[in-house]
């Protein structure tokens, strides 16, 4: 019996998918946990799965498409297999759907990743690798507990079959040649002008290329406008003295693996101040304000496509070292593309770090439906005044900026005074 491929509705916000690319023609052959296409959602991009062994028995929607949630795309079979001429809901009641389509993507059939010298792989991926000489050591893992995906080892061969020939018949190396296809593919017109650059001595090939927005990269611009027409905002700048802090991180670090970072103490002394003082927790209603007991706090992170913003779920009950590995494991999550659905939901307050970037100071946009977003910028030598002696201070400025119709001006300064405060004694972020 034919098995119906829908698009997945990841999350309960989400409404429809662009479809990036099919990784099968209709009537190739596909197993069961192969990567049959790629979508993006206004958060990730992703692949889905193909649902049963068979051939792709039809294809409703081609690359490019926006598909509402739920709906069927596509169907996969044995040859000959009568299918619908036109798509449907895939097999549940659209009024139905978003609640139970959650659940359905979340624990939707998976491959379950086997591990083989000491690398966890799916037998898709392992069956990939074998067929194309790639050792799996060296494909970097996109999978939600680590293990490496037939996506991962196909990014690896990813080069266009023409743009092979056509740069081993030219004597090219494909390394050498900047890919302009998805996911950085080689493509024909790559190599074409590689070779047309290497025969007009001392004149470069100039490919002009332009690149549709993508769902992220629409939803982000979209989000921030919104908050920044929508939102009276105010940014308040608060200056630290990072000095104890610096030396307290530094002795903590001489003996450890793992080293702690300056944002993951941040993060811990925001989410201490938190546990006790919540006013700043909240988010507007229809006709409420809405006061959050979760301290939930997201961490923006920087991607090539946009933002995304994974969270800490319940950092008040997590010590330094649970919130490090936390970040660390949703930081690398998300460049890798392996972030899921509640990975980057619920936060009630976020985090925005430019400080690596030398920032002095900034305005960071609010995260709707948060009420505050901490701007966090460089540590800077100055020189103070300490007990009648000149010092040299490390000082860092936090740029808070909150939503004014939720949150007052005092209580936004004296939140800021006590993380302040935390940071300056760094023994009691840890009490």
């Amino acid at each position: 019996m034919a098995v119906e491929v829908f698009m997945p509705k990841a999350g309960m916000d989400m409404q429809e998918g662009t479809i990036i690319q099919w990784l099968k023609n209709v009537g190739e052959n596909v197993e069961e946990g192969e990567g049959l296409l790629e979508i993006e959602t206004d958060k990730v991009t992703m692949e889905v799965e193909a649902p049963a062994t068979g051939v792709l028995l039809c294809r409703y929607f081609e690359d490019g498409a926006v598909v509402p949630v739920v709906t069927t795309i596509g169907y996969v079979g044995e040859p000959g297999e009568a299918v619908p001429d036109k798509p449907q809901l895939a097999g549940i009641v659209a009024e139905t759907a978003s609640s139970e389509m959650v659940e359905t993507v979340e624990t939707q059939k998976s491959v379950l990743a086997e591990e083989t010298n000491g690398v966890k792989a799916t037998p898709y991926a392992k069956k990939m690798a074998m067929s194309n000489a790639i050792d799996l050591n060296e494909v970097p893992p996109t999978g939600p507990v680590g293990e490496i995906k037939g996506r991962d080892v196909e990014r690896e061969i990813a080069k266009s079959p023409l743009a092979r020939r056509i740069a081993e018949d030219k004597g090219i190396d494909l390394s050498a040649v900047t890919g302009s296809g998805h996911q950085n593919k080689v493509m024909k017109s790559d190599v074409l002008a590689k070779i047309a650059e290497q025969e007009t001595p001392g004149v470069t090939a100039v490919v002009l290329n332009t690149t549709p927005l993508s769902g992220m990269q629409k939803v982000v611009g979209e989000r921030m406008v919104k908050a920044h027409t929508e939102i009276p905002c105010v940014t308040q700048n608060t200056k630290v003295d990072m000095t104890k802090l610096l030396t307290f991180r530094k002795q903590i670090n001489e003996n450890r693996e793992n080293k702690l970072t300056i944002n993951d103490f941040i993060v811990k002394a925001v989410a201490k101040v938190l546990l006790h003082d919540k006013k700043v927790l909240v988010s507007l209603g229809d006709k409420e304000i809405i006061h959050h007991q979760d301290v939930n706090i997201g961490i923006a992170v920087a991607l090539e496509e946009g933002l995304i913003v994974p969270v800490v779920k319940n950092a008040d009950k997590k010590s330094l070292e649970e919130i490090s590995e936390t970040v660390k494991s949703l930081s690398a999550k998300a460049k890798s593309g392996g972030l899921m659905v509640d990975d980057y939901q619920g936060s009630t307050i976020s985090i925005s770090n430019l400080g690596m970037f030398g920032v002095h100071s900034f305005t960071p946009i609010v995260n709707q439906p948060n009420a505050v977003i901490i701007g966090i910028c460089a540590i800077e030598e100055e020189l103070a005044l300490v007990d009648n002696q000149v010092e040299n201070r490390k000082k860092m400025m936090i740029s808070l900026t909150y939503d004014h119709r939720l949150v007052n001006g005092d209580v936004a300064a004296k939140f800021s005074l006590k993380v302040r405060d935390l940071l300056e004694n760094p023994m009691e972020i840890l009490l």
